[in-house]
């Protein structure tokens, strides 16, 4: 188990930990770089509503059609409601959601973190 000093973020929500947004998706067999594409293009959208949230679409080396997706720090989960509501991103959803089989967005407190 990894040990360390645990630093409280400036960005961190004072009531509690920094805020991440996760989501896991299967996408349909052939629409994978389709996937990719339409992803980033959301998180374009989202970067520039909220500039120092970093977005990070990652694949799975062994089963391709399988992505996860992390993005943060968030300064709470207010702003993550905020983001999720615009126009924009749920448009944008709603083109991510046509080429998948499975999706499931999450939002998640930070509880440690070791650098």
């Amino acid at each position: 188990m990894a040990t360390g000093s645990v630093d409280t973020p400036d960005y961190a929500d004072p009531k509690g930990g920094t805020v991440y947004t996760s989501g896991t998706w299967i996408v349909k067999e052939g629409h994978e770089d389709e996937f990719a594409r339409r992803w980033q293009e959301s998180v374009d959208k989202l970067s520039l509503e909220f500039p120092g949230i970093t977005f990070r679409l990652l694949r799975n080396q062994e089963n391709p059609r399988r992505f996860v997706s992390v993005g943060g720090p968030w300064r709470n989960a207010e702003q993550v409601e905020k983001a999720r509501s615009l126009p924009s991103y749920q448009e944008s959803m709603a083109e991510v959601e046509r080429i998948l089989e499975a999706g499931e967005i999450s939002t998640y407190e930070l509880v440690v973190e070791v650098s």
